[in-house]
């Protein structure tokens, strides 16, 4: 048992696995492990995506993630395969009442030259909720990938009780190392004040395509009730824009344009609509 912070993991230890391969022009699911709470759809191909795509929906069988929740979810993309990835819905984190909250670690490995859209909806943090969410995305030769990731706090009583905690990471690794770390710890108090009094945040990160930055920013910038930066690394070809949202409804919004500007620039094609 791993204690870190106050939080003590492997108290409800699931690990899922999901494995992508290319055949015969298509991707298709090659491996699949999906124990309690995790569940997913059957992948489907639209016709207007680039390349064979795969789209699958994650759906969780449990309403939401609890206190001792140690969740790991393990996406592996084979080279060529193009796979897009996202959630029926968004996870609700539920108030930890005191407990050593939730885990959740997402590892997603992309082979030479593979394609993955990794886009699960807002996790929305209850009063008294406690997160730690890691990310940490592994980048073959001329793979790429886009990233979204999100949150939005909710106070269902209204009597003005904050989420407890935030713990938040997403790292990059080429061939060659790290590319991008990006980490945050926030207090439920804090929020108001970090966000400047909006509701929710979100980021996208392109790897493996700055140039889809600028169509992002313009995407971002025509969403009503949202305010947005953008951050260009060309040495490390990572575009990575980040927002704020008035509520859910603009967050969802400003995250499925930013992931079609993002999509067209690489594709040269905008892609199928995906609806929820």
């Amino acid at each position: 048992m791993t204690v870190l912070g106050d939080m003590v993991l492997g108290v409800q230890s699931v690990a899922a696995r999901l494995q992508f391969r290319a055949l015969g022009g298509r991707t298709h699911l090659a491996r699949q492990f999906t124990p309690h709470p995790f569940h997913i759809t059957r992948p489907f191909h639209h016709p207007g995506d680039a390349g064979g795509m795969a789209t699958l929906y994650l759906q969780s069988s449990s309403g939401g993630v609890y206190s001792g929740d140690d969740l790991s979810l393990d996406i592996t993309v084979e080279a060529g395969a193009r796979a897009h990835v996202t959630t029926q819905a968004s996870t609700i984190v539920h108030d930890a009442r005191g407990r050593q909250g939730v885990a959740q670690t997402v590892t997603l490995t992309l082979a030479q030259g593979a394609r993955l859209d990794y886009l699960p909806d807002p996790a929305i943090l209850m009063s008294g909720a406690k997160l730690r969410n890691r990310v940490t995305l592994h980048l073959g030769d001329g793979a790429q990938a886009i990233l979204g990731d999100a949150q939005l706090a909710h106070d269902p009583d209204g009597d003005g009780r904050p989420f407890a905690w935030l713990e938040n990471e997403i790292e990059i690794i080429g061939p060659e190392g790290t590319r991008l770390l990006d980490r945050f710890d926030l207090a439920g108090a804090d929020w108001p004040a970090r966000t400047g009094g909006f509701a929710c945040s979100g980021m996208m990160i392109v790897a493996g395509g700055a140039d889809a930055g600028a169509a992002m920013h313009h995407a971002a910038e025509a969403v009503p009730q949202t305010y947005a930066g953008l951050s260009v690394f060309n040495d490390r070809d990572i575009a990575l824009i980040r927002f704020l949202a008035s509520d859910g409804a603009a967050l969802s919004r400003a995250m499925a344009a930013t992931w079609r500007a993002a999509a067209t620039a690489l594709d040269g094609q905008p892609p199928a609509a995906r609806r929820k």
